[in-house]
């Protein structure tokens, strides 16, 4: 009987030991609120609107411009707007605000027909963040227009920023044994020196879409993963380069 219980102690079918994860450390943790702080120093710039009898009233341009969802948090009606002609502002615009929450800004181009084509760079201010956006190529210049989805376009927060210049479109690819079951309140974040420099979308096939910024390309990042299951934070332990592309990182716990 003692060799049998014996036998029965060693057989592969009895418990084994707990798996390891040697490539994460792990944090217990309440959810994050992991955002990027995009807080800068820009002071309000004092835009003037053209004088209008120096160019063609019926040559002038419109544009709509609509802020993101993350811009739109932090919008208010001290922002502004503008356009520029090889640095001559163009046109000015004020805050707007649709019955929807929408925030827009309606840019009235001045210009003349010889103009065509000419490259419109924009620049936007958020008060409250002061923080700037410059587009310097955001698109041409086209006298008379129909203002339509062709004149139309989103303005997210990464786009120019002055704060966060290099944007790297990272795709954080999910091993198959994974040290929890994920669920859709997991986050993914993207971190230098304990900075959050981008958070990221779960895709349908189970990959992570993180747009990451920084001041610089080649900065050292690390990722960091929520889980809602274990209720706390996975640190990759392997570190990557953020390149200012797009990229894409096979992790692993």
């Amino acid at each position: 009987m003692a060799v049998l219980t014996l036998a029965w102690g060693c057989s592969p079918d009895g418990d084994s030991e707990e798996e390891k994860w040697e490539n994460s450390t792990f944090e217990p943790a309440a959810k994050p609120t992991w955002t990027v702080d995009w807080t800068s120093t820009a002071t309000k710039p004092d835009w003037q609107d053209p004088d209008p009898t120096k160019f063609d009233p019926n040559a002038s341009m419109s544009y709509l411009v609509e802020l993101d969802e993350e811009l739109t948090r932090y919008s208010t009606d001290n922002d502004v707007m503008a356009v520029f002609i090889k640095g001559e502002c163009r046109g000015v615009s004020t805050r707007n605000k649709t019955a929807r929450g929408t925030v827009y800004f309606l840019l009235h181009i001045k210009g003349v027909g010889s103009e065509a084509g000419q490259p419109l760079e924009l620049r936007y201010y958020c008060d409250q963040l002061h923080h700037m956006n410059i587009l310097p190529v955001f698109t041409y210049f086209v006298p008379s227009n129909i203002v339509s989805a062709a004149f139309k376009r989103i303005l997210n927060v990464g786009d120019g920023s002055s704060k966060y210049p290099v944007c790297t479109q990272l795709t954080v690819t999910m091993p198959q044994k994974l040290p929890f079951t994920a669920n859709a309140n997991d986050l993914l974040a993207v971190f230098v020196s304990d900075k959050c420099k981008g958070v990221g979308k779960k895709s349908a096939d189970g990959s992570w879409l993180v747009p990451t910024y920084g001041a610089q390309a080649g900065e050292t990042a690390q990722i960091r993963y929520y889980s809602a299951e274990k209720t706390g934070v996975y640190t990759i332990l392997k570190t990557i380069k953020l390149e200012g592309a797009t990229q894409q990182e096979n992790i692993s716990f």
